[in-house]
């Protein structure tokens, strides 16, 4: 008997074969309509860009779901085995970037969220998304600014080429500096404010 394909196999094979849409704008990224990526934003409900067992199961009773459901997904998406469904795995299995789904998820949900101030920017409505996202992220795994600052350097570094500065703040500042064209973000998340900018290439 011959053996079914597997979800994800399916998805990436049809995924890749479709024409991207027309409509989208030169600086950003296109993505298509992904019912994966929505089911993932569904699950994950504190956007940390994880799935536990606990919010699997209740996903699965909240659409009144078999058991067989977490299973399925662990056996598909959890790669090294943890217990815990990242976004990175998640994007391994379909063959996405996670720049892209990032963006996905910005379009399902919406701009940026209402705790964030933007007191200056010179950046695509998408990338301040992205670097909200890794800010909050970075924040949830370290409690000093240093560390925190140096993680989402590393992220931006990686996602958007060097040489990204990121300084974090609390009270009154004053700045001096030059950026690449539309590479500059500040703004005040929680009691810190966090100035983003990539630096020119010498």
């Amino acid at each position: 008997m011959e053996a079914k394909p597997d979800l994800a196999s399916v998805y990436r094979h049809t995924h890749h074969l479709r024409s991207p849409p027309p409509t989208a704008k030169p600086d950003e990224p296109v993505i298509e309509a992904n019912p994966f990526l929505d089911a993932f934003i569904a699950i994950d409900e504190d956007g940390s860009e994880t799935i536990t067992v606990e919010e699997l199961r209740n996903y699965m009773k909240k659409n009144n779901f078999q058991e067989s459901f977490i299973k399925k997904w662990l056996k598909m998406f959890d790669l090294n085995s943890d217990g815990v469904i990242s976004l990175d795995e998640f994007c391994e299995v379909l063959g996405l970037q996670m720049k892209n789904a990032r963006m996905y998820r910005r379009k399902v949900q919406g701009g940026l969220p209402a705790e964030v101030t933007v007191i200056s920017s010179s950046m695509a409505e998408w990338m301040q998304v992205i670097i909200v996202e890794t800010v909050r992220r970075a924040s949830g795994r370290f409690r000093d600014e240093r560390d925190i600052s140096n993680d989402i350097k590393q992220h931006l570094d990686a996602e958007f080429g060097k040489l990204w500065q990121v300084v974090i703040v609390m009270g009154q500042y004053f700045a001096s500096y030059s950026h690449e064209p539309e590479m500059s973000f500040f703004f005040k998340l929680g009691n810190r404010v966090y100035l983003i900018w990539k630096t020119p290439p010498p």
